[in-house]
């Protein structure tokens, strides 16, 4: 392969529209779910009593508090340090925060051989559906070796150019670490032409259009069951 360029450095790109929808979603699910199951039952307690509501109340904010406070922390509180920006380079993927610090990163001096018939592969999650992700064998000097799934997304953003950093983080591979195995299969599941790296146009795929409509109908029984409850006679 020739190499005499130097290997570019490929940072990812948000779709501006969906990751606006995706975070619409994400206030619009949170801000009844609270409604709901945290302010509902104040509201029942006021209306028909401590006696009454107690144990229903106990219940909602217990389920409330399992979900509400790992989303809060994680969404809202450490914001900033939830990764926001992937970066291929000559040394491997690399995941950004909002400070522009460095959460996580995979060298390509760290990639192992592993123990299937292939170094680099594809597998596809239980409930996953919408892209197979990338699997590794990783072994760093502060670390022992571990199986890890490359997943090109990013919490509250859509990325738009995931498969073309799918395609440069294995061409990195193949450039730096030739003595791995990566699975043709991989190449056809991200649609990777190997004579020139670059990725056939993928638009969002069935599996991601699917994933809208289901947040769209989760959002819209939510807001319907609140609306229902403040219009219910006590």
């Amino acid at each position: 392969m020739n190499t005499e360029s130097p290997f570019q450095r490929i940072e990812s790109t948000a779709d501006i529209l969906m990751t606006i929808v995706l975070n619409a979603l994400f206030f619009i699910i949170l801000i009844p779910f609270t409604i709901l199951f945290v302010l509902g039952p104040v509201y029942g307690i006021y209306k028909r009593g401590v006696e009454t509501m107690f144990y229903p109340a106990l219940v909602s904010w217990g389920i409330s508090a399992l979900i509400l406070i790992p989303v809060v922390r994680y969404y809202i509180i450490k914001r900033k340090k939830i990764k926001s920006k992937i970066v291929v380079d000559e040394t491997g993927l690399l995941f950004y925060n909002a400070k522009n610090e460095i959460e996580e990163q995979i060298f390509y001096t760290d990639l192992q051989p592993s123990k299937q018939n292939f170094d680099i592969y594809t597998v596809t999650p239980v409930g996953s559906g919408i892209a197979p992700l990338l699997e590794i064998t990783t072994q760093s000097e502060k670390k022992d070796e571990t199986t890890r799934r490359i997943d090109m997304n990013l919490p509250l953003k859509v990325v738009k150019n995931r498969y073309t950093l799918y395609a440069h983080f294995l061409r990195g591979i193949v450039t730096f670490r030739p003595d791995l195995k990566v699975d043709p299969l991989v190449f056809r599941s991200y649609s990777i032409d190997t004579e020139t790296w670059k990725v056939n146009n993928k638009g969002i795929s069935l599996g991601g259009w699917l994933l809208i409509f289901a947040a769209l109908a989760i959002t819209a029984l939510i807001i319907g069951f609140v609306c229902l409850l403040s219009e219910t006679p006590n």
